[in-house]
């Protein structure tokens, strides 16, 4: 097909109502684009900019732009050219995003016109994709952004953590990416600072388990606080786990905590209650039972593996048809309820039993644990201590791993440090 060919079959896709709130409006540009630029479909993120400002706010809102390979906008007004392209340039060093610009002939016309796009200058598979665009709809030329590496270090952590990107994610991703190779081997050309990177993640993971740990030992703290700390930080509840779902409700009805997925990716939903349960467990004569709130939990637990049980299998279908992949079957949960700390429950001379302690209680948890099925309970205080430990060890690990380095004398440390290549 020829420029204009392409042209008018995408105005064909566009010829919609952009002010509508629909998430699917634009799928038929979306699969047209993608497939001329090989593209999947779902990362191809089209969205309309009724005025300049719309565009950096709403697309970097969205998560779907986000983890998009290119943003395209539709511009609705031409009376606004020069604020449109600082929007433009603007979003795009905030997200690393390459913009495609295409404006509108009129406001009541189905014609859209590329306008050119916007690229970092360090992002060379944007700059790729953009130059297809412009051949693909003969669009005026792209243009680069320079930025410098310090720059574009800190607005990638910005955006990795926006997203919540744990470290298990980012691995996964980075074991996908064509120049691993050459990225680990320039951070292992500096020792020290490949050392002081891995020491810097688990500092910043330890002072988090030291609030938690605050936290969680304090009785007015509430459910909402304990979530809205444990945000994006996922890690916390293990290595089995390789990514949270973007979508809290999986099927109708029912909305998660947290959704995550498993290496052999199935769903495991962790459900968050707080932290000061004095009935955490009870006694019911000379035995430990979990009390009431712990029952309750672990019942709104088998409700949403019921449903997931039950719809899960049409649901998959529904998600698999729109090009996500997710297997609902058989899921598993954890609830996380509650700090021994805050039980209190006395000795008892009728029964002539002792106080119950924190051995006690575990023991209680892990009895319960052990008599139903896909669910498990665990308390804040276990759920921290067990990361913590996790902590321990690959600071451990670090420190032999050290040993094993090449030491770098004190004149090369000092060029190295100093150099502008240096990665960390």
């Amino acid at each position: 097909m020829t420029a204009e060919e392409n042209l008018a079959e995408l105005w064909r896709f566009l010829d919609t109502n952009h002010e509508a709130p629909s998430a699917h409006k634009y799928d038929g540009a979306r699969k047209f684009v993608g497939g001329l630029v090989n593209v999947a479909a779902a990362r191809v993120y089209i969205t309309y900019i009724s005025k300049a400002g719309n565009l950096s706010v709403r697309a970097t809102q969205s998560t779907g732009a986000l983890k998009s390979d290119v943003v395209i906008a539709l511009v609705k007004l031409r009376t606004e050219d020069a604020a449109t392209h600082r929007a433009a340039r603007s979003f795009v060093e905030r997200t690393g995003k390459p913009v495609f610009l295409l404006q509108r002939e009129t406001e009541e016309s189905t014609r859209w016109h590329p306008m050119g796009g916007y690229v970092l200058a360090i992002d060379p598979r944007g700059r790729e994709t953009l130059a297809r665009l412009e051949k693909l709809f003969a669009a005026p030329a792209h243009q680069t952004i320079p930025m410098s590496k310090d720059f574009a270090a800190a607005n990638a952590i910005q955006y990795l953590e926006g997203l919540g990107i744990t470290g298990s994610v980012m691995g996964s991703a980075l074991s996908r990416w064509h120049d691993l190779t050459n990225m680990l081997a320039s951070a292992a050309e500096s020792p020290i600072g490949l050392s002081a990177a891995e020491a810097a993640v688990v500092a910043q993971r330890r002072k988090l388990i030291a609030e938690l740990k605050g936290m969680i030992a304090n009785p007015n703290t509430t459910e909402r606080e304990l979530h809205k700390k444990i945000q994006g930080h996922y890690w916390i509840f293990g290595g089995r786990y390789t990514g949270v779902s973007e979508r809290n409700s999986l099927i109708p009805m029912d909305e998660y905590d947290i959704p995550l997925f498993c290496a052999d990716g199935s769903i495991h939903i962790v459900e968050l209650k707080g932290s000061c349960i004095p009935k955490l467990v009870e006694r019911q004569r000379s035995h430990l039972i979990p009390g009431k709130e712990v029952h309750q939990a672990v019942g709104q637990a088998m409700n949403y593996l019921l449903d997931l049980d039950e719809i899960g299998a049409s649901m998959a279908t529904f998600y698999k048809r729109n090009g996500i992949e997710y297997d609902l079957s058989r899921a598993r949960a954890t609830v996380v309820i509650g700090n021994p700390d805050f039980v209190s429950i006395p000795a008892d001379t009728k029964l002539k039993l002792g106080s119950v302690d924190r051995q006690m209680i575990d023991q209680a948890i892990r009895t319960y644990n052990g008599l139903i099925s896909r669910i498990d309970v665990v308390t804040w205080a276990d759920l921290l201590d067990a990361a913590e430990r996790s902590l321990r060890f690959e600071e451990e690990s670090a420190a032999m791993t050290s040993h094993e380095r090449p030491q770098v004398p004190p004149q090369e440390q000092r060029s190295t440090t100093g150099s502008e290549e240096t990665i960390f």
